[in-house]
């Protein structure tokens, strides 16, 4: 037995080796000279985590394979671990191969789009030289056969054993199961993910170069199932009319700012839904800090979470973009880059950004899209002491990320616009606090969180008022995505998605307003760049609130279905039907959604 799980071992380094010299390569052949000599190295490291879950999945493969070893002879057991390696090796150093010259002319790595292609090979393989198509199948099979050989000297000769016992089998079943670690990359609540990789802050080819991309294009396949809606219901025309009707909004006829050019502190609120905030009609127990400040400065009251998930939140914030109902954009950090980031025109003007997020930045791609789009992120990594020790599920605790967050903008230069993701409003709804709302059940223990992180949110405000920070502060407070937990709404309710927006500080030339406009998420980055003076057209699916001649409008998406709001009613329609589940009879917000989904569809392909 001890010769092989040796086996197994080598068998795992010898394909963590190849997915580095993939990596070494691609370099070779990119020849991108923005990297510095760190930078290569970093490539190597920060991509290994990818690498072994790649290795992983094959190890996984292989242990199952080994379940039959006590019962055969050694023979044949490596007879068919020599077909298995060949057949892997030709594949991988295949995906290898052709993702080169696709990088070069797509910027990304190859992902299922070349999957179209198969049915015409001839017009696929057109634009190619057959120079350098010689050259490419030339490199595949060189790479497969010196592989090969590497495999069979030094691996696949320790392959050898007498024939075993029953019990063995279940050891390597439990070796198979214990893989789960490493393709999963690691104990995170976030699975692996392209962002795992991501460490440059600036330098988009170092974090592609350090994706393995045998197991980005395993994803993308794997996937690629749900990236298609195929929702076309109009003419293109139509439909691209239909939508750009809804974003002619003019110029701006409510000015709510005292300067151009406040320091900006962005709250994302973690399932903070409208059920749960007092001034919306929710629990007035739970947020007496949120009432308040929507009482000193502006309300916006028929706020709406484009989806029902943080990713999709965070991406109609930062990017805002609506939540596509197949699939989270920020799974896709190459989709992602081609977006607009609200933060990115900010540091144009001058402003430092920074994002928070005290827990697992590899959750849900949120790595990808931070470092693309703020100059710094402060992460679960960046705090000690009792903040480490009284952690939960999701990271560090809300009072410890505020007191960061604090302690950073008496450091700050000026302007700077810093965003804040809070945590501890989250499932399972533990907080380090005294019980202030009791009760076991499932919305009491939500209600009691979200009074611990509205209270945290009260003791940042007051020391900021108290250091004299307030008078120059814009603070934008705005939920990631609602809930069904506090009022058991169906999953497809507009209730469900119905959210905080409120716009606070002494930077405010107003107070005690409410907006009353119907709108979304993703209409933050319009309406604060237009407060600005900075040009927003470049957001193609945000509105400016503020404006004359807006279109009260809210659209949401979800797995498998979405919604429009308009001020004629709700309509909700399932997207594997194509029926109307909610508000029949509404022509003219039927015709909305169909239009705007074919539109988001055709856009989020490109």
């Amino acid at each position: 037995m001890r010769s092989r799980v040796l086996f197994l071992l080598k068998y795992y380094l010898f394909w963590i080796l190849a997915s580095v010299m993939a990596k070494c390569v691609f370099l070779l052949y990119q020849g991108n000279a923005s990297l510095a000599i760190s930078d290569y190295f970093r490539i190597v490291f920060s991509g290994l985590r990818m690498d072994f879950s790649l290795g992983g999945y094959i190890l996984l493969l292989s242990s199952v394979i080994m379940v039959f070893s006590p019962f055969v002879r050694y023979r044949i057991l490596r007879r068919v671990f020599s077909l298995l390696s060949l057949l892997l090796l030709v594949v991988f150093w295949f995906v290898v191969a052709a993702d080169l010259e696709l990088f070069q002319n797509w910027g990304y790595h190859m992902d299922a789009t070349v999957l179209e292609y198969i049915r015409t090979p001839k017009e696929a393989l057109a634009s190619t030289p057959s120079g350098l198509l010689l050259f490419l199948i030339g490199l595949w099979l060189a790479l497969s056969a010196c592989f090969y050989l590497l495999y069979l000297r030094f691996v696949g000769k320790q392959l050898v054993y007498d024939c075993g016992t029953w019990w063995e089998a279940g050891v390597f079943l439990l070796m198979g199961g214990s893989l789960i670690v490493p393709i999963r990359g690691g104990l995170n609540v976030a699975p692996m993910n392209n962002s795992f990789v991501f460490f440059h802050k600036t330098n988009m080819f170092a974090n592609q170069a350090a994706i393995n991309p045998v197991w980005n294009f395993m994803y993308e396949v794997e996937h690629a199932g749900r990236m298609g809606g195929n929702y076309q219901y109009l003419a293109e025309e139509e439909a691209q009319a239909v939508v750009d009707s809804l974003y002619h909004t003019g110029d701006t006829v409510a000015r709510l700012l005292k300067t151009n050019r406040p320091d900006i502190v962005v709250l994302l609120l973690e399932s903070f839904t409208a059920d749960a905030v007092g001034v919306l009609g929710g629990n007035e127990e739970a947020t007496p800090h949120l009432n308040q400040l929507a009482k000193e400065g502006v309300l916006f009251s028929r706020i709406y979470a484009t989806g029902n998930r943080s990713d999709r939140g965070v991406a109609g914030v930062i990017s805002a973009y609506p939540a596509y109902p197949n699939y989270s954009l920020l799974k896709y950090p190459n989709k992602m880059e081609r977006r607009p980031r609200f933060p990115k025109e900010l540091e144009k003007q001058g402003y430092h950004t920074r994002f928070y997020y005290a827990g697992d930045i590899n959750f849900g791609g949120f790595r990808a899209l931070t470092m693309m789009s703020f100059q710094e992120v402060v992460t679960e990594d960046d705090f000690s002491g009792k903040a480490k020790e009284t952690t939960f599920k999701w990271g560090v605790h809300d009072e410890f990320m505020f007191e960061r967050l604090f302690e950073d903008m008496t450091k700050a230069s000026h302007p700077f616009m810093y965003m804040a993701f809070n945590m501890s409003s989250h499932e399972p709804f533990e907080v380090p606090m005294e019980t202030k709302i009791p009760g076991e059940t499932k919305d009491k223990r939500f209600l009691n969180a979200i009074y611990y992180s509205d209270r945290c949110i009260g003791e940042f405000v007051e020391k900021a008022k108290a250091a004299g920070m307030w008078d120059n502060l814009l603070l934008v407070l705005v939920a990631d995505h609602g809930t069904i937990s506090i009022k058991n709404h169906a999953y497809h309710d507009s209730a469900a998605f119905h959210i905080p927006l409120i716009l606070a500080g002494g930077a405010l030339n107003v107070r005690d307003t409410v907006i009353t406009t119907l709108g979304s998420q993703t209409d933050v980055a319009a309406t604060l760049l237009a407060q600005l003076d900075i040009p927003h057209s470049q957001y193609k699916f945000s509105k400016n609130l503020l404006a004359e001649q807006v279109v009260p409008f809210a659209f949401y998406g979800m797995t498998g279905a979405a919604g429009m709001i308009t001020p004629e009613g709700v309509t909700v329609m399932d997207l594997k039907s194509g029926k109307v589940i909610l508000g029949e009879g509404l022509e003219g917000n039927e015709h909305l959604l169909k239009a705007y989904l074919q539109v988001l569809d055709k856009e989020i392909r490109q």
